[in-house]
């Protein structure tokens, strides 16, 4: 499958037709008077001007802006279309494939508030600058549980957040109240993370919270949290770690902790660190590199200490004193160390993590609000809960099917022209049972399938009618349908054609062949001095083949390769024949030429040309296809409209 952009600027090249996002207000003419008719469709003044306006700064060609010429274009453009469509390219299954990749493309920023979107891709930018360190405390509560025990939950955590305000310590809370079963071994510590290492919820409630205080309860999907936050700090570059480790369960164990202090001698004494790693510590994963463990990652390392250690190392080759952990002595040094990404390239990385992490919901929430007033969602609540009763969830995982009947067919919700029944709703949960089984009760369950169903039907709703309610959209996805069949079109009745006759080549070739003439050249150097006698004792020296020393020459330039007489880098008028005997003076500097290799002007043969010689046939032969369909086209043009667009745009163009 050819990539969007191969396609996009393959297209751009034959005609810049592709894409458009604009508005064209009418002259004399209306948008929708006919400009022309060929064999019978029918192209109005609208068409013509979107694509005239759109490509109008981009045609390198000054001539093409003249309207007589680029109408020449455009009907040309039309003829290889209806060629295509006569063709049936538009049907091929590799050309839908593609056009169905491509509107789903285009329609993803149809269904994102991007205002909000911005909002929190410049939030997330901001936050990646710095790194917070924080503790929790979890009070579970389930993501369906029933309001009456969400706000037991939350009524814990506000009791535990209270007695830590009297006095019991954070760490202490965490250990007896946590449901975090981490936290009676680590007393809540989560270390220091960034932007996108937590869920949203939990990561505001953080950054949001000041150094040394305890945020109020953060709702997230695993329950209510309660976060203290210790510190903030500066994100740190990237960089690339080895460590030493000498093992020992023992903080007290004196043989370890002499190991360990011989062993970071030997660094002070000017061993590598490579090399001592390699011979002497005792992590077997890593020893027979060097130690090296690669890019370090905030959190990555489940080594007590390591990460204030290492943040106090900033420097290629800087390496820590020795430093204890869970698992023993430590040496980490940095390897390497690069510059953290710039917040532009970080930003399209963003886009995606957003779309696809919980802030997600933010914008599906501001999605369902729109939909839901732009189809005039209706919501019938008595009959949603008259379905409650009817949900079997001893039948739920055998995924029944459900009758049609009085009953199930009471309508939920109305929209547009469009129902959703009690029959639609229990259809979709025992299709995904799965999906619901973890829901506690049948009314927060029929509820949550509602949603879910509803905000879908929506969807589908406004994403099968874009091409209406969005005309650039429309314009969009058409004009890339058409750069499709009209770059098949292109390789299989042109490109590929013409490729495949090799003595039509060979003939171009013969009847064409002063085209292909080599340009005198030379391989050598050239050699640019601001002083005439410079120049003159570095060319004497060279022509006795002295070995020079550049250094003992300022020069302006110095270049070297292959030379043709048209290179824009040597004074103009060279005499070919002369070059390198004398020093040449142009617009007050002095060059000199030392030739390795000269090449009169001469006939290229074939092999060397047949790429240049197959562009300029697919030429040709392009040029005889599109006569070829002028020719057998019925081509009727409204002048006088052709006429106010000359007086329009020629006016324009000449400003």
């Amino acid at each position: 499958m050819k990539s969007t952009k191969i396609v996009m600027k393959l297209i751009k090249v034959t005609l810049n037709f592709l894409l458009l996002n604009l508005s064209i207000t009418a002259f004399a003419q209306k948008p929708t008077d006919f400009l022309v008719t060929i064999n019978d469709s029918v192209y109005n003044v609208g068409d013509f001007e979107r694509l005239y306006n759109k490509n109008i700064d981009i045609i390198a060609d000054e001539s093409q802006k003249d309207i007589d010429t680029y109408f020449n274009l455009y009907k040309t453009y039309k003829l290889r279309l209806q060629n295509a469509y006569a063709l049936e390219i538009d049907k091929l299954a590799k050309i839908e494939q593609e056009l169905k990749v491509y509107r789903t493309e285009l329609a993803e920023k149809y269904f994102i508030n991007e205002k909000e979107l911005d909002r929190l891709v410049n939030e997330a930018l901001n936050r990646a600058d710095f790194e917070v360190k924080a503790s929790h405390i979890l009070i579970n509560v389930d993501e369906f549980a029933q309001p009456a025990d969400t706000l037991k939950a939350y009524n814990k955590a506000i009791d535990v957040r209270n007695e830590i305000l009297k006095g019991l310590s954070f760490e202490n809370a965490a250990v007896k109240y946590s449901d975090d079963l981490s936290a009676k071994t680590n007393n809540g510590n989560l270390g220091y993370f960034s932007v996108f290492k937590m869920v949203y919820p939990f990561e505001s409630g953080a950054y949001n919270t000041k150094i040394g205080e305890i945020s109020l309860p953060v709702r997230s999907n695993f329950g209510y949290h309660l976060i203290k936050v210790y510190n903030k700090r500066e994100t740190p570059k990237i960089k690339n770690i080895a460590h030493i480790l000498v093992e020992t369960k023992d903080k007290n164990n004196a043989e370890a902790k002499k190991k360990i202090d011989d062993i970071y001698k030997r660094l002070t004494v000017g061993d590598t660190f490579y090399d001592v790693a390699f011979h002497f510590s005792e992590d077997i994963h890593t020893c027979d590199k060097g130690g090296d463990i690669g890019i370090y990652n905030e959190g990555s390392l489940n080594i007590d200490g390591i990460s204030d250690v290492l943040y106090d190392l900033n420097f290629n080759d800087a390496y820590s004193k020795p430093f204890l952990s869970q698992y023993g002595w430590h040496i980490v040094a940095v390897t390497n160390i690069k510059d953290k990404p710039t917040k532009e390239e970080l930003k399209a990385n963003y886009l995606r993590k957003i779309k696809s992490d919980s802030r997600s919901k933010i914008l599906e929430k501001d999605l369902i609000t729109h939909l839901r007033e732009m189809y005039h969602f209706t919501v019938n609540e008595k009959n949603i809960n008259a379905t409650v009763p009817l949900f079997q969830r001893q039948e739920l995982m055998n995924q029944p099917t459900v009758e049609s009947n009085e009953a199930t067919e009471m309508i939920l919700a109305t929209y547009s022209d469009q129902k959703i029944t009690t029959k639609n709703i229990l259809d979709h949960i025992y299709s995904f049972p799965k999906q619901y089984a973890a829901v506690k009760t049948d009314e927060l369950l029929i509820k949550k399938a509602f949603d879910f169903y509803s905000l879908r039907k929506l969807k589908e709703t406004y994403n099968n009618n874009l091409e209406s309610n969005f005309p650039e959209f429309a314009h969009n996805l058409n004009e890339f349908k058409e750069g499709l069949v009209l770059f098949e079109l292109l390789e299989q009745n042109i490109w590929n054609e013409s490729a495949k006759d090799t003595v039509a080549l060979q003939n171009y070739y013969q009847n064409n062949k002063t085209t292909y003439l080599q340009p005198a050249n030379f391989i050598g150097e050239v050699y640019v001095f601001n002083s005439k006698s410079d120049a003159k004792t570095y060319h004497k020296l060279l022509k006795k083949n002295y070995k020079v020393k550049e250094a003992d020459f300022p020069m302006v330039y110095k270049y070297q390769g292959r030379f043709y007489m048209n290179d824009k880098r040597l004074p103009e008028n060279l005499d070919f024949n002369s070059l390198g005997k004398n020093v040449v003076k142009h617009n007050n500097n002095y060059y000199v030429f030392y030739i390795r290799d000269k090449k009169d002007e001469h006939q290229s043969n074939y092999e060397e040309v047949k790429n240049q010689v197959l562009s300029d046939y697919q030429k040709q032969y392009e040029d005889k296809y599109n006569q070829d369909l002028i020719n057998k086209a019925q081509i009727k043009v409204n002048q006088p409209v052709l006429d106010q667009l000359k007086t329009k745009y020629n006016k324009k163009t000449l400003n």
